[in-house]
């Protein structure tokens, strides 16, 4: 056995002084070429067009004159006041990322979670600025309403909005919204395909085809296979495979419709990590006193606690449509629709080193799982987390109609946003039963296959827990900014929402959740209406110069994630005010070097309040819940220095507070909020090494580059007595591309560090260790 091992040094909270943080995205020159076009061609009434290749070739566009890609935003992320990271195709392609949580790692304040709602929920799991985002990630600008991990391969680059922002998304948005721009069919016949293989192994494939139908119409057809077993951990596997197809009529018009269908199927092992342990009693003289991993006790990172039985099969299927029509050069109008089924059958096992029972005796503490894990031994862990799996079903439908409108009235400048949207979701949930039991795992010995015939099965209803929730929300939303003088103007905006969510469940537990008789149908509703109002100040003294002051307010009801919480509304607990979220932010975005590089920076405050709660004598809901502060300043550099040499950097710093907490937890008071580094730090950053003359007898391009991705450790507990260790990962690129052929030689982690991916309450999941992939493609 592996003896126990001392904390590492970097643990220790470390400030990392560089930084910079805002990324732009893909060039969006295809209309501009498009409008080109058709205005060079008004004595005929045919329109003839060139072949037009779009594949990130030519000057990159000022970094913050980018489209924010929304048309509740119509501006460009210069002029919108808030913070916005976008992680460009590009750069997603020279870090040969895969998963929408890869492209994360660009944007410094963003945590991954294993999942929360009884254990089960895993998929991909964000949280921004330490807030949860689990229902805040959008597609094409409508929400993604699915739990699974989300392939990269259909996008076209990842928007990342910091901020509440419910009079832009809706209802949510504590830390921010993450949105994903799929790839569009765009006139120009381009194919494209792609290899790679890595560490693991990977073997990877995408091919992507794009075909100009006739003057303003295209067909692009995207398509990808994976199958993976990811790098320094047992038996665990990520495989999928997916399309999507676009159809674009009236491009290069002034009427456009985008038609998009996409399909992943997903068959994954989920990772529930290894148990975090806390010393007690005489082991913190010697081992401290705060939970660790227990592969900071020496423990193979490769270590895994699940079991044969765990899996993970997701089928999504999402149909978009984005139809655009500029009425005259002042009146915009923009309808987004989206249909989606989500399919997933799912099951796992959550380990545990549990300590004993509470308030725990020293001789307790010393029999128990921790107790004997620090003595030396080798103890039994727990399988926790309630009901193993379920299988799942879940409809939803949303469609967003935006009007904007550019007018004077007198002297003053008006660009007037307005719409509506809504949006319905069914979700249906079947939980597995089971038969007999897991067996004896150990800490340092877990057993991965079936001893003891345990199997999974799902019951007929009525037998098992059925949980069906049906959920709509209508908003209606209006904004305007308006120019005083060219340099000053005010953005205000609101946005009313009525949430409403109902939720019935086959009651087979305790008669705390079954307010009747155990084995009937419990029904529980919640009805919320709430206003979201943004306000800004910005101040434009040239058109490469921006700064703002902006004020916002988000909200999140009861009931507000229903694909994705295993218990959507208490029956005991129906109607509560929908939890508060408000910001403060200035800042400033300058370009620099003739447009070339983009400089952001921002100082911001979010307070989270009225967690739910309903006193148990009025029945009344009353804000006593836990109140959270996180502040901070985030600064950005994105761009090129050179022709030659272009940087991608990002540095935040957080302080964050517990403010209050409910009586039974007042003792968390002044703790620091949970998934919340104080520091973190990207980096990513290429040079040409033939442009830049280095290397002058070949022809082609040939990048080298690095990067670095930095965040302090951070706590798992409102308690503060867990801790995921810092992260700290080398990366590199050496990459060269000649005429229709690229191939790529990427390294991560090259350091081998022990970093850990995600964390929740008492598990982490280790990240991999050393890993290198090798990309071929061409295109035609």
């Amino acid at each position: 056995m592996a003896a126990l091992r001392t904390l590492r040094p970097a643990m220790k909270h470390s400030t990392v002084t560089a930084g910079l943080a805002m990324t732009m995205s893909a060039v969006p020159m295809l209309d501009a070429l498009a409008q080109q076009a058709q205005n060079s061609n008004t004595e005929s009434s045919t329109l003839e067009l060139p072949t037009i290749v779009v594949a990130n070739e030519g000057e990159p566009a000022n970094a913050l004159e980018a489209s924010t890609g929304l048309s509740r935003l119509p501006g460009t992320v210069q002029d919108t006041p808030q913070t916005i990271t976008v992680i460009s195709q590009e750069t997603m392609q020279q870090q040969g990322v895969t998963t929408l949580e890869q492209a994360l790692r660009n944007v410094p304040g963003v945590t991954v979670s294993i999942g929360e709602g009884g254990g089960g929920m895993n998929g991909d799991q964000f949280r921004i600025r330490g807030f949860q985002a689990k229902g805040d990630i959008y597609v094409n600008g409508l929400r993604d309403f699915g739990v699974y991990v989300r392939d990269s391969f259909a996008y076209q680059n990842v928007e990342v909005f910091k901020g509440p922002t419910s009079e832009t998304f809706g209802s949510g948005t504590t830390g921010g919204a993450i949105n994903s721009e799929l790839k569009q069919a765009h006139r120009g016949n381009v194919y494209d395909i792609e290899g790679q293989f890595g560490s693991g192994p990977l073997y990877r494939g995408v091919f992507d085809v794009n075909q100009q139908l006739n003057d303003t119409t295209a067909v692009r057809i995207v398509g990808m296979v994976n199958e993976q077993d990811v790098v320094d951990r047992d038996h665990i596997e990520s495989d999928r495979w997916g399309l999507m197809g676009s159809l674009g009529f009236g491009l290069g018009t002034n009427q456009t419709l985008y038609l998009n269908y996409l399909y992943q199927h997903g068959d994954r092992t989920p990772d529930y990590g290894v148990p975090i342990v806390t010393p007690l009693y005489g082991d913190v003289q010697k081992f401290g006193s705060l939970g660790l991993p227990v592969t900071e006790w020496g423990v193979p990172r490769s270590t895994f606690y699940g079991k044969v039985t765990d899996r993970d099969i997701t089928d999504t299927n999402m149909f978009t449509s984005n139809y655009k029509n500029e009425i005259n050069d002042w009146l915009t109008f923009t309808n987004d629709s989206r249909i989606g089924y989500y399919t997933r059958s799912f099951a796992t096992t959550v380990p545990g080193c549990s300590q004993g029972t509470t308030p725990i005796t020293e001789a307790k503490y010393e029999a128990s799982c921790t107790g004997q894990f620090f003595d030396g031994n080798d103890p039994a862990i727990a399988f926790g987390g309630g009901n193993p799996g379920f299988d799942q079903t879940s409809w939803a439908a949303q469609n967003v109609a935006t009007l904007v409108a550019k007018f004077k009235t007198g002297w003053l400048r008006h660009e007037l946003v307005t719409g509506i949207d809504y949006y319905t979701v069914n979700d249906e949930r079947t939980l597995i039963s089971v038969n007999g039991s897991k067996g004896t795992s150990t800490i340092w010995n877990p057993i991965y296959q079936n001893t003891t015939g345990y199997f999974l099965y799902s019951n007929p209803l009525g037998n098992n827990g059925q949980k069906i929730s049906n959920t709509s929300d209508f908003g209606a939303f209006a904004s305007d900014r308006i120019w005083f003088t060219d340099q000053v103007s005010i953005l205000a905006g609101t946005r009313w929402d009525s949430y409403s969510t109902d939720y019935n469940y086959w009651c087979v537990n305790t008669a705390v959740t079954c307010p009747g008789s155990l084995g009937t149908w419990v029904d529980a509703d919640s009805d919320t209406q709430f206003w979201s109002p943004k306000v800004s100040l910005i101040w434009e003294p040239t058109k490469t110069q921006t700064y703002y002051v902006s004020y916002a307010k988000s909200f999140t009801p009861q009931g507000a994630f229903p694909t994705n919480d295993v218990t959507v509304v208490n029956p005991l607990q129906r109607d509560l005010e929908p939890e508060d979220n408000e910001t403060w932010e200035a800042g400033a975005k300058i370009s620099v070097l003739d447009g070339r590089l983009g400089l952001t920076a921002a100082i911001f405050r979010v307070n989270k309040s009225n967690v739910f709660y309903t006193d148990p004598v009025t029945g009344d809901s009353v804000e006593t819940g836990e109140t959270q502060r996180v502040q901070g300043i985030e600064l950005g550099m994105t761009g090129n220095i050179t022709d030659a040499w272009s940087i991608q950097a990002g540095y935040a710093y957080y302080d964050s507070s517990i403010l209050t907490s409910p009586l039974a937890t007042i003792a968390n008071v002044g703790n620091e909020v949970p998934f919340v580094s104080p520091n973190n730090f990207t980096l990513w950053t290429t040079y040409d090494l033939i442009k830049g003359g280095v290397i002058k007898t070949i022809p082609g391009q040939l990048l080298v580059g690095g990067g670095i991705v930095y965040a302090d450790a951070y706590f798992t507990n409102t308690g503060n007595t867990s801790i995921i260790p810092d992260t700290f990962s080398l990366d590199a690129l050496v990459s060269y591309k000649y005429d229709k052929y690229r191939i790529a030689l990427n390294g991560y982690n090259l350091t081998n560090e022990l970093n850990y991916s995600s964390g929740f309450g008492s598990r982490a999941v280790p990240a991999p260790g050393r890993t290198f992939t090798l990309t071929v493609g061409a295109t035609f």
